[in-house]
């Protein structure tokens, strides 16, 4: 661990309480526990503003920066994603065996319409089946409001379900779930994640830069991994599912982690228990 740095991005998120406000003396004393300049944090800062993403109060460590509306439908969104994989882990998540189509038209003048509607479904794990149409075994439309907003969903986006999907190399269901999402792309996007979790945690017994710099690690790990996980069921992957193994080994070491350092208000989405 001695040569990682977070990316700045992660130090400012996980500095948020549960009401969304974060001190930014808080987030540059964090930031310097983990290694990092006070420029690099300044500059996730405004990108996060200029992002719609957070409001900042003040200047300077006795500043304060608070979630805007469209930073908690974020959070909110990306806190039912872990739930979603804590539940697929634990068996709680079967597939009702349909596939949702998610489409949009979007004029040419409105392109920066189309682009957030894009960019969204990508990130949601939506896999693109033509111009214009998304396909997903998850009812994306609620997570899709907290991307862009409920104005542009309810303007453009056509949802529809299905039970089978046919054409070139699709076959049952699983094979349909390979070509478009292959697993050995989801795979790797868990090796950082694999690397964390094979370093020794962090020493108890020199205050709390220690735990704060392995939950640091872990989170910046875990939500690399996650950015890059469809979650798709269980049923439409092998068995057994490497990514299954390394989220309950990484869910061990958290919770010994948040047991060394209880008052540590990083990432509570990541928790099992929250």
């Amino acid at each position: 661990m001695p040569d990682y740095k977070p990316a700045p991005r992660t130090v400012v998120e996980a500095c948020f309480d549960p009401e969304g406000t974060a001190s930014l003396g808080y987030v540059y004393d964090l930031a310097a526990a983990a290694g990092l300049a006070d420029q690099p944090i300044r500059l996730a800062v405004r990108r996060l503003e200029a992002a719609g993403v957070v409001r900042q109060e003040g200047r300077g460590r006795k500043g304060t920066l608070h979630l805007t509306d469209a930073g908690r439908l974020r959070a909110d969104a990306d806190a039912r994603f872990i739930a979603l994989a804590h539940a697929q882990d634990a068996g709680l998540a079967p597939w009702d065996g349909l596939w949702r189509l998610h489409t949009f038209s979007v004029p040419e003048q409105h392109r920066a319409d189309r682009d957030a509607l894009r960019a969204a479904l990508t990130r949601l794990g939506a896999a693109a089946l033509a111009p214009g149409t998304y396909v997903s075994p998850h009812d994306l439309r609620e997570d899709l409001v907290g991307e862009t907003s409920r104005a542009l969903v309810d303007t453009y986006l056509i949802t529809a379900e299905a039970t089978r999907l046919t054409g070139p190399g699709f076959g049952g269901p699983a094979a349909a779930a390979e070509r478009l999402w292959p697993a050995a792309a989801t795979v790797e996007a868990y090796r950082p994640l694999a690397e964390a979790l094979d370093e020794d945690p962090p020493p108890a017994g020199h205050g709390s830069t220690g735990p704060v710099v392995g939950a640091l690690r872990l989170a910046d790990a875990f939500g690399h991994a996650l950015e890059h996980d469809p979650l798709l069921p269980p049923e439409l992957r092998p068995s057994p599912w490497p990514p299954s193994r390394l989220r309950r080994a990484f869910r061990e070491r958290w919770t010994a982690i948040r047991e060394q350092a209880p008052d540590l208000s990083l990432f509570r989405a990541f928790d099992p228990s929250a």
